[in-house]
C-alpha cells in the first residue's frame, strides 16, 4: 500500500470515527427516536408507533456515563408526552398533568388542577381517574420517586404523570409523583 492509499484510509477512518462521535452525542444530548411498547397512552400512542424525543435540557444518562447530570432546565408545558425513567431503569412514556408546587385532586373520577378540572379530550370517552394506590412506592422503599395521595401539593421538583389510557395505565397514582432527575425527553412528533 503506497502513502497515498494509507493517507486516505486514515481519513476515511477519521472521518467515519467523528461521524460515530457525532451521532452518539446527538443521542445522548439532543435527540432520540423511540418505539412505543403497550397501550397506556392508547387511543393517543399505541403499541408500535415511532415517537421522536427532544432531550434538549433534559437531565443526561448514558450506558457510556454511569452518572446523570442536567445542563440546563427543560421546557415542559402541561399535557406534554413525556419519557422518563422508572423504578426498574425501564424508559416509560406518559402525559405530564401537574407541575411542581401545583395543588391537584382526583375526585368523581376526574383530575383537577388548582381547583379546575383539567379538559383531557385525548382520553377514552367514559375513562375515569381512579385513585392513587401506591403499589409500586411501596414495592420501591428506596424509589427518589414520591407517594402521592388522592389530594394535595406536588413538590418542588417533581411532576404528576398520567397514561391517557387512564383505567389501565400504570402511572403516577401506582409509582408516586416522578422527580425531575429521572425525566428524559419530550415528544415532539410521532409516527402510527
Amino acid at each position: 500500500m503506497n502513502q497515498k492509499s494509507q493517507d486516505k484510509l486514515k481519513r476515511r477512518i477519521l472521518y467515519f470515527t467523528g461521524f460515530i462521535f457525532f451521532v452518539i452525542i446527538i443521542r445522548i444530548f439532543f435527540f432520540q427516536i423511540y418505539v412505543v411498547s403497550g397501550n397506556s397512552m392508547a387511543p393517543t400512542l399505541r403499541n408500535g408507533d415511532i415517537v421522536f424525543v427532544s432531550k434538549l435540557g433534559f437531565p443526561v444518562t448514558s450506558e457510556i456515563f454511569p452518572w446523570h447530570f442536567v445542563y440546563s432546565k427543560p421546557s415542559l408545558n402541561r399535557l406534554d408526552i413525556v419519557i422518563f425513567e422508572d423504578q426498574e431503569g425501564e424508559i416509560s412514556l406518559k402525559r405530564l398533568v401537574g407541575e411542581p408546587h401545583e395543588y391537584y385532586e382526583l375526585n368523581f373520577g376526574k383530575v383537577m388542577i388548582e381547583s379546575t378540572i383539567l379538559e383531557e379530550d385525548y382520553i377514552p370517552d367514559g375513562a375515569e381517574t381512579n385513585e392513587p394506590s401506591n403499589e409500586m412506592a411501596y414495592k420501591y422503599p428506596d424509589s427518589p420517586f414520591i407517594e402521592m395521595s388522592k389530594s394535595g401539593r406536588i413538590p418542588p421538583g417533581y411532576y404528576l404523570l398520567l397514561g391517557d389510557n387512564r383505567e389501565y395505565s400504570t402511572d403516577s397514582r401506582s409509582f408516586g409523583f416522578v422527580p425531575l432527575s429521572r425525566l428524559r425527553g419530550k415528544v415532539f412528533a410521532t409516527i402510527k
